[in-house]
């Protein structure tokens, strides 16, 4: 874990309120503000780990492979099936980023690639979930 160094926080408590598909956790900290008070403050946080997509292109073909998928909070929001269109992805579960990458494109479509070009991570939802977004593409022999 990278050590964290703004001296604006500081970790008061961590309460951790569902710990079963994933975690959640309510962390209390005081937040300095630019007036140099300190202000009490507390937020929910949902850990899910970290996880990687790729956009799989076939340049000769004009066409890119997408996965669909059932996903029960877009279902919950209005969705009329839960099945969404995506890129492959998922969780890296320990893995570096790029071989997760590809166990996933290999469980999610049953293509298998070889190297993967890293282009960006991302936060995806900073406000309330902790994951991190490593982000790939590559080229592929395979057919699409």
């Amino acid at each position: 874990m990278q050590q964290r160094t703004n001296p604006r926080v500081r970790p008061i408590d961590v309460e951790v309120l569902a710990d079963d598909w994933y975690t959640l956790r309510k962390v209390t900290f005081e937040w300095r503000g630019r007036d140099g008070a300190w202000t009490r403050m507390s937020r929910e946080a949902y850990d899910r780990g970290n996880g990687a997509v790729i956009l799989l292109g076939d340049a000769a073909a004009g066409t890119v492979l997408l996965t669909r998928q059932f996903r029960w909070p877009a279902y919950e929001n209005g969705h009329p099936d839960g099945m969404l269109i995506e890129a492959p992805a998922g969780l890296l579960d320990g893995e570096e980023p790029a071989a997760a990458i590809r166990r996933e494109v290999a469980e999610e479509t049953g293509v298998e690639v070889g190297p993967v070009r890293p282009l960006f991570e991302v936060y995806m939802s900073p406000g309330s979930v902790t994951e991190r977004l490593h982000f790939f593409d590559t080229k592929t022999e395979t057919a699409i």
